[in-house]
C-alpha cells in the first residue's frame, strides 16, 4: 500500500484523506552520529517508524524534514563536522507552514516525530504548535510533537546519541547505514560524538526491534483513539 505524499497520485492522496486525514511529519537533522552510522540516522529513523503507524492506523507519510537546531555543530556538544545547523526561527517558521498548508488541505491531525531530539530543538517546536493551535478562531488540525523516545520511557529509551539507542534502531531499521566496526577506544565515547552508553557492548538488531515494535504499537493505539474522538 503507498502511503507516501510525494508517490500517491491525487485520487490516492484523497482517498486516504478521506477515510483518515492523518498527517505524519518526520523531522531530523543532518548531523554528525559517530564514526559508525549514517548522518541522516534522525530523519530516516522517524520516517521508518511512521510509515509502519500508517501502515497500522491510516494516513499519509510526508518526506523528513531536514532542519536541526541545537545540533553537534554547537560548540556545547562538540562542534562535530558534516553537521547542518539551522536557526531556531528557520525550524519554527518551517513547521509553521506545514500545520497552515496541511490544515488548509483538510488533514485533522498532524503527527510530528522528531528523531532529533537536542532540547532546544523540541522546545522550538512545541512552541511553535502552540502558537498555531491556539489562535483565536482556529479550527485546523491537532497537532502532536513527539521526539520519537517520548512514547518508551518505561522500557528505558529516554533519549541518547549515536549510542546504545539510535544505533540499536539504525541496525535494525537500516543495517546497511551501520559499521560497528569504525569504532575504537578512542572514538567510541564523548570525544567521538556518542552520548550514552557505548554502542560496542549493549547495542544490538534486537533491541532495536523491540523499541520500534513498542512505538509503532503504542503510537497506533493513540492515533486510533483519536480518530474515534469527536
Amino acid at each position: 500500500m503507498v502511503i507516501d505524499y510525494e508517490n500517491l497520485l491525487p485520487r490516492e492522496f484523497n482517498q486516504i484523506l478521506e477515510a483518515t486525514p492523518v498527517a505524519y511529519l518526520p523531522w531530523g537533522a543532518l548531523e554528525w552520529h559517530g564514526e559508525h552510522m549514517a548522518l541522516g540516522n534522525d530523519g530516516l529513523k522517524a520516517q521508518a517508524i511512521l510509515r509502519r503507524v500508517a501502515q497500522a492506523a491510516g494516513g499519509i507519510v510526508l518526506p523528513p524534514v531536514w532542519c536541526g537546531y541545537w545540533t553537534m555543530q554547537w560548540q556545547i556538544h562538540g562542534g562535530f563536522p558534516l553537521t547542518l545547523e539551522f536557526r531556531r526561527e528557520t525550524v519554527q517558521q518551517l513547521l509553521a507552514e506545514y500545520i497552515q498548508q496541511l490544515s488548509a488541505i483538510g488533514f485533522k491531525l498532524i503527527v510530528v516525530l522528531s528523531g532529533h531530539y537536542g532540547s532546544e530543538h523540541m522546545k522550538a517546536l512545541r512552541e511553535t504548535a502552540e502558537q498555531e493551535t491556539k489562535q483565536a478562531n482556529y479550527r485546523g488540525p491537532e497537532v502532536w510533537i513527539l521526539a520519537d523516545h517520548d512514547l518508551v520511557h518505561d522500557l528505558g529509551y529516554t533519549g541518547d546519541h549515536a549510542a546504545k539507542w539510535e544505533m540499536s534502531i539504525l541496525m535494525h531499521l537500516y543495517p546497511e547505514l551501520v559499521d560497528m566496526s569504525r569504532l575504537n577506544d578512542e572514538n567510541a565515547g564523548r570525544s567521538g560524538g556518542i552520548l550514552g552508553e557505548d554502542p560496542r557492548s549493549t547495542a544490538s538488531e534486537q533491541s532495536g526491534s523491540e523499541i520500534v515494535t513498542a512505538i509503532v504499537d503504542r503510537l497506533v493505539r493513540r492515533v486510533k483513539q483519536a480518530l474515534m474522538e469527536p
